[in-house]
């Protein structure tokens, strides 16, 4: 089946889907960026980022005049494109329960717009299941889609730089799924490697875990550093010198926990530093 674009981005003006597209439109794919919020839209249409990325504002006003990258808040871009990339996660409420619910109600949104031969991304899920979820509802809606789920991985404000220098994770049911989506990310990224897709999901969940204990940890020791009226950055930087099993400490800084909701999104910030430089993702 024929299509008039590579890529459509749902959600593709924010974090997530904006460093992305623009590294898949830089490989050469025309990528197209959906999403709802116009003013997020209009501001990259106008070649502006709507927020700091290394590398970015220079992708952007290279890209923006050429047919590669387009900008829209019209669902119909979505039946346009071989591959649909949908960047929203698993939200969490108050308590940290994860809300599955909110990927389907997205995919669930977008069945009139999907088209058989399409292949689905799913790129922010952490909440295992969500992808078999996803694969439920679109064949008892009788859609032939082939699902992947690839998660991402990046620092943000470095999102176009990792994107080129570390592995992509990449899953799916099918070989046919899984060749689909080293296709699409073979041309960005250095390495791709396979898991199954259950695996996929539980490698995002604890690679997000494992940072943010280490980011706890680090944040622990400077208030104990602290409370004996010492310089936790001078420490810190002893211990690691020339010592390569404490390189990868991280210094102390904010730690955020997002809370999203269908009409709200917040973040929740410690107040157990002194050091908002340090950026988490």
């Amino acid at each position: 089946m024929a299509f008039s674009r590579d890529v459509v981005i749902v959600g593709g003006c924010g974090r997530v889907g904006l460093p992305l597209g623009l590294a898949l439109a830089g490989s050469g794919l025309a990528v197209t960026l959906y999403d709802r919020d116009a003013f997020a839209v209009d501001r990259v249409r106008a070649g502006k980022m709507p927020f700091f990325e290394r590398e970015a504002d220079e992708a952007l006003e290279r890209l923006i005049p050429t047919d590669r990258l387009e900008v829209t808040t019209e669902a119909q871009a979505v039946s346009n494109a071989e591959h649909v990339i949908v960047v929203v996660g698993t939200p969490v409420d108050e308590h940290l329960n994860p809300d599955p619910t909110a990927v389907i109600n997205v995919i669930e949104g977008l069945l009139d717009q999907l088209r058989d031969g399409q292949h689905l991304v799913l790129r922010s899920t952490v909440y295992p299941g969500v992808t078999a979820m996803i694969e439920k509802l679109l064949k008892a809606a009788h859609r032939t889609v082939d699902v992947s789920f690839c998660p991402e991985r990046l620092a943000e404000g470095r999102a176009l730089e990792e994107l080129r220098t570390l592995p992509q994770l990449v899953s799916a049911r099918t070989e046919r799924a899984v060749r689909r989506a080293e296709a699409l990310f073979g041309g960005v990224s250095p390495k791709l490697v396979r898991l199954e897709v259950e695996e996929a999901e539980l490698a995002k969940l604890f690679t997000n875990t494992w940072r943010y204990i280490k980011f706890a940890a680090a944040n622990q020791l400077f208030m104990i550093a602290n409370d004996f009226g010492l310089d936790f950055a001078r420490i810190r930087a002893a211990l690691k010198e020339d010592y390569p099993r404490a390189a990868d400490m991280p210094g102390p800084g904010l730690a955020a926990v997002r809370v999203c909701s269908r009409t709200r999104c917040s973040s929740r910030r410690s107040t157990t530093t002194t050091s908002p430089s340090v950026t988490r993702a």
